[in-house]
C-alpha cells in the first residue's frame, strides 16, 4: 500500500502544467523549449494501452548509462501502464555521441524490436558529424522499423547554463531540432527546467557538498546525482502525459535526406573480421590488466580487441561508403599510428595519448570523410614505446563491408 501512495504521488506531481506550446507550426530550432510535440508517439502509446510487451531503447552516452533517468522513466511508465509488459532496451555507453550511436543502432536497438527509441546525444555531439549522423540514426531506425517511434531527449552540462537561461538552443541541440523539425520527431529538453531553477537560485549545478534549501544537481557539471535525475524523470513524465493525445497510429514515412551523405547506412566492424598482420594477438577481456581498467566501456565500445606490442603491424580494411573509424585504448603519451587510404603517398597520421590521468579510457577516432565509392585503409602502428600495447577494437564503418 504504501509504494502504490508513492507511485500516486509520483504521477501526480508530474502533471503540473507545461508551457504553451509553440504557436508556430515549424518550431525555431535555434530557441530553446521544453517540449515540442510534433508528430508525437502514436504507436507506441498505442502499444502501451493496447498491452502486452513493448520495448523501450534507451541510446545515448554516460548520462543514459547512469541508474538515472533510464531506469526512473522506466519505472514511471511500468506504474502507469500495468497491463502492458514494459521492457528496457540499454543502448547506452559512457563516453559516446551520434556518431557512435549510427554505427551501432542496428545492433545494439533494431535488433531488439524497439517501440520507442529516446535518443541523448546532446552532450557527447557527433564527433563532427552531428547532422549526418543524427539523421542518419532516424533514418537507419524507419527504414528498418517505420512502426517505431522516436524521443529526442537533451540534457546538459554546465556550459549550456547560459545559452538555455536566454531561451537559445545549444549549437548541437540546434542541428537535432532542424532533423526533428524535418522529420516530425518530437522533442524534451531537460536542460530548459534545470537552467530556469539554477537562475532563480533553487538549484545548485555543480558542487560536491549538500547546500540547506537548495537542490544539488551534480558534482561535476555534467553527470547529475539522483535529485537531479529525479527532476529528469519528472519532465519526461509530465511531457508523455502531453504527448498522449496526438494521433496518427501508422509507419513513419521517410522524407528525401536532408544532408545528401547522412550516415543511413552504417555499421560496426569486429576488428577480427579485418584483416590483420602476423603480430596481432586477441586480447582475453578476463585477464588483460589494460582491458579491464575501466572495463564496463571498453568492453561495451571495443566488444573484444586484438593488441599487438611492436610497431609495424598493420590493420587493413575495405569497404564501400565514406567513412571509417576504429575503436582503440590509448595509452601513455608516444602511440602514433598512421592510415593509408587507397594507396596515398601521404599516409594520415594520428597521435593516440591518454588524455586521462587514472583510467585507460576506450575511444575511437575517424579518418577524413572520402567520396562515396570503394575503399581501402590499412593502418599501421608507427611508434610504439617499449612496455606498451596497441589495442584495437571495433570498426566504425559508414557505407558497408563485403557485398550486399
Amino acid at each position: 500500500m504504501k509504494t502504490l501512495t508513492i507511485l500516486a504521488a509520483l504521477a501526480l506531481a508530474c502533471l503540473r502544467p507545461l508551457p504553451a506550446p509553440a504557436a508556430t507550426p515549424t518550431p525555431d530550432p535555434k530557441a530553446a523549449e521544453e517540449l515540442r510535440a510534433r508528430d508525437g508517439l502514436p504507436n507506441f502509446f498505442a502499444r502501451l494501452v493496447a498491452g502486452g510487451p513493448v520495448r523501450i531503447a534507451y541510446l545515448g552516452g554516460s548520462i543514459t548509462a547512469a541508474q538515472g533517468w533510464r531506469p526512473k522513466t522506466l519505472a514511471w511508465f511500468k506504474a502507469q501502464y500495468p497491463a502492458a509488459e514494459v521492457i528496457e532496451i540499454n543502448a547506452a555507453i559512457s563516453g559516446t555521441g551520434s556518431d557512435y550511436g549510427a554505427c551501432r543502432v542496428a545492433g545494439d536497438v533494431l535488433a531488439k524490436n524497439p517501440d520507442l527509441v529516446f535518443m541523448e546525444h546532446r552532450v557527447n555531439g557527433g564527433g563532427g558529424y552531428e547532422a549526418r549522423s543524427v539523421e542518419g540514426i532516424v533514418r537507419q531506425i524507419w527504414s528498418r522499423s517505420p512502426r517505431t517511434d522516436i524521443c529526442l531527449v537533451y540534457t546538459l552540462s554546465q556550459g549550456m547554463l547560459r545559452d538555455l537561461q536566454a531561451g537559445r538552443q545549444t549549437s548541437f541541440g540546434a542541428v537535432m531540432e532542424t532533423v526533428a523539425n524535418a522529420y516530425g520527431i518530437p522533442s524534451i529538453d531537460l536542460g530548459v527546467e534545470i537552467a530556469r531553477r539554477e537562475l532563480a537560485g533553487e538549484l545548485i549545478f555543480k558542487t560536491n557538498a549538500p547546500v540547506a534549501g537548495k537542490l544539488v544537481f551534480s558534482a561535476d557539471g555534467v553527470h547529475p546525482g539522483d535529485a537531479g535525475h529525479e527532476v529528469y524523470r519528472d519532465i519526461i513524465a509530465r511531457s508523455m502525459v502531453a504527448l498522449k493525445p496526438v494521433a496518427g497510429v501508422g509507419p513513419h514515412r521517410l522524407p528525401a535526406p536532408l544532408a545528401p551523405r547522412c550516415w543511413e547506412e552504417a555499421a560496426l566492424l569486429p576488428v577480427t573480421n579485418a584483416v590483420l598482420s602476423a603480430g596481432w594477438t586477441v586480447v582475453d577481456p578476463a585477464r588483460d590488466a589494460v582491458y579491464r581498467d575501466d572495463f564496463g566501456r571498453t568492453h561495451a565500445m571495443l566488444r573484444g580487441a586484438v593488441k599487438c606490442d611492436r610497431a609495424g603491424e598493420t590493420i587493413t580494411v575495405k569497404w564501400h561508403g565514406t567513412t571509417l573509424g576504429f575503436a582503440d585504448i590509448p595509452q601513455g603519451n608516444e602511440i602514433i599510428v598512421e592510415i593509408t587510404l587507397d594507396q596515398s603517398a601521404t599516409p594520415v597520421v594520428i597521435k593516440r595519448p591518454q588524455t586521462e590521468l587514472n583510467r585507460r579510457y576506450a575511444r575511437f577516432f575517424y579518418l577524413p570523410e572520402q567520396a562515396p565509392g570503394e575503399h581501402t585503409a590499412v593502418l599501421r602502428v608507427k611508434n610504439l614505446p617499449a612496455g606498451l600495447s596497441f589495442y584495437a577494437g571495433q570498426v566504425l564503418v559508414v557505407g558497408h563491408v563485403g557485398a550486399k
